[in-house]
């Protein structure tokens, strides 16, 4: 009889422990560009666990060419997707009719913009004339509304399209070439050091953001708190990569090339991120600024990117309320081992 007894108690206290923990909410995220440290900061709050904590199962899906991210994100309505892309190519889109929100942005700071060599002399679009500049497919009616406003004629320059070999710049094939300041350039003062010059889009006059974390409108409705609790934890991932480099770096070694992998390199991207993920001190992913979406809208339209600019409050969506001097900047403790 005691024996029973004590069993039925002990099977009281178990009881707790035996249920089972809350289901992790699936959520997947279509990256932009291929691995690499502009997304150390996801990467880290993934290995870490900081969107387990969230209560999300997060899946992370490769960058693929030609791929129509918006109809997928929508394919399974009951599992939360969101995507990212260059702030005037989400324009695009919505201006090409798909329904999408903006959320944040990793990159406040696009860090797009010609690259150049001291000697070239290059500080503004007017210095492109009479030279060779290298463009990137699709970016040439960027680059010809920086002639145009810089009153440079076409015909006084000449454009070539190039890709990401900065080689090109040291062997005197172009004096100017488009790239990143977060990569392409980083390849290029590695190479020149203090010789090497960055003329950023902003400076030109085309204030972008670059990774906007978007989703669609159903989404929206079905998934805010899932879409807030990935923004929260993306952030916290970002203040870890940022506040503990070597850690930023474990996580980003092995989604990349083992044969290419290049650890110096890919820490000087992680440091050239910090001026573009947390510009001028703000935290990371604070609230997209409605005004700089007012001004990206203006020069998309009179670039041709989309004809008319629409009310900011069309797209823009505050899933979490966020005061940006009261996000905390501290990084998260480490998780004991």
């Amino acid at each position: 009889m005691f024996s029973r007894c004590l069993l039925s108690i002990l099977g009281v206290f178990a009881l707790p422990s035996l249920r089972a923990a809350p289901a992790l909410i699936p959520i997947t995220y279509y990256a932009d560009w291929f691995p690499g440290a502009q997304f150390a900061g996801i990467y880290l709050a993934l290995d870490r666990g900081y969107y387990r904590d969230a209560g999300l199962d997060l899946t992370i899906v490769p960058f693929a060419y030609g791929r129509k991210t918006a109809a997928l994100i929508d394919a399974t309505p009951g599992r939360c997707g969101v995507a990212t892309s260059e702030g005037y190519i989400f324009l695009q889109k919505r201006a090409a009719g798909a329904d999408l929100k903006a959320l944040g942005a990793v990159l406040p700071r696009a860090p797009a913009g010609f690259m150049s060599l001291r000697a070239t002399g290059i500080a503004s679009a007017r210095d492109f004339a009479g030279k060779t500049v290298g463009v990137h497919k699709f970016a040439d009616p960027l680059y010809r509304w920086f002639l145009r406003r810089a009153g440079v004629a076409e015909s006084s320059a000449k454009m070539i399209f190039v890709d990401d070999d900065v080689t090109r710049l040291t062997r005197g094939e172009v004096a100017a070439m488009q790239g990143f300041a977060i990569e392409e350039f980083v390849k290029l003062r590695h190479l020149v050091g203090e010789e090497a010059r960055f003329l950023s889009f902003a400076e030109l006059g085309f204030d972008s953001y670059s990774q906007l974390i978007y989703t669609t409108a159903p989404q929206v409705s079905r998934h805010r708190e899932t879409l807030r609790q990935f923004l929260a934890a993306t952030r916290r991932g970002w203040v870890a990569a940022l506040a503990d480099p070597e850690a930023a770096l474990a996580a980003l070694r092995p989604r990349l090339d083992p044969a290419a992998y290049d650890e110096p390199f890919q820490r000087a991207c992680l440091l050239a991120l910090r001026d573009y993920v947390t510009p001028d001190g703000q935290p990371p992913l604070a609230p997209l600024d409605p005004e700089k979406l007012s001004r990206l809208q203006a020069a998309c339209a009179d670039i041709g990117f989309l004809k008319t600019p629409e009310p900011i409050s069309a797209f823009l969506v505050e899933v979490e309320r966020v005061d940006p001097n009261a996000l905390d900047r501290r990084p998260p403790s480490k998780p004991a081992p």
